[in-house]
């Protein structure tokens, strides 16, 4: 066999797995553009008067000192904190504040109602919501997330809630690694989002009670 010859079957195959890096590094543009657009420039609302201020989990105390900021600047009357376990919280300040809770059974001047998502996950907030305005009657509600967050929120409790919903968000101090974990997390979100189209309907197999 000539060297010709041998070499052609590499020369293919070498082009190929540039033809495929090409692809995928195209495809991984295309997705980090994407979520630049979608996730880190989502449509927030601005803060307006509402029937309840809802903070979407975790209930740390920076989500908690901007719920805390809006609601004396009158954005409701009822602040209702979804508190999930935090026991997967890595700062031990945090999970010392997220465990005891206090501002759940604290005098504020309006109503705190604190409830555990079941599901705990979005959904299970969105569940709550669902329920805690039929039960109320609420017909506008604002809801307090982070920015990367947002559309993947409003997209969850839209399902759930009917009523007008206001998406209100904050920043974490993420550099540039966090920022790009958001961007895959909230990815494999809306996949499951995608996946589970109704307000209740859940993963098979999850053990998650929706009693």
């Amino acid at each position: 066999m000539s060297t010709a010859t041998t070499h052609r079957p590499r020369h293919r195959t070498a082009r190929r797995a540039r033809r495929v890096a090409a692809v995928v590094l195209g495809a991984a543009l295309v997705w980090l553009l994407a979520c630049w657009a979608v996730l880190q420039h989502p449509r927030v609302d601005p803060p307006v008067p509402s029937d309840a201020l809802v903070v979407l989990g975790p209930h740390d105390p920076i989500r908690m000192a901007e719920a805390f900021r809006l609601m004396e600047a009158g954005t409701a009357p009822v602040l209702v904190v979804a508190t999930p376990d935090p026991r997967s919280v890595r700062s031990p300040e945090h999970r010392r504040f997220m465990e005891q809770k206090r501002f759940c059974a604290e005098d504020r001047g309006y109503e705190v109602i604190c409830f555990p998502p079941d599901p705990s996950t979005t959904q299970g907030e969105a569940l709550e919501l669902r329920e805690l305005a039929a039960a109320r009657g609420w017909d506008h509600v604002s809801a307090l997330t982070f920015r990367q967050h947002v559309p993947r929120a409003r997209l969850l409790l839209e399902r759930c809630y009917p009523g007008r919903l206001d998406v209100l968000s904050f920043d974490y101090p993420l550099g540039p690694l966090g920022v790009l974990h958001q961007f895959l997390y909230q990815s494999g979100g809306f996949v499951k989002a995608w996946l589970t189209p109704g307000c209740d309907q859940q993963l098979p197999g999850e053990p998650k009670s929706l009693d």
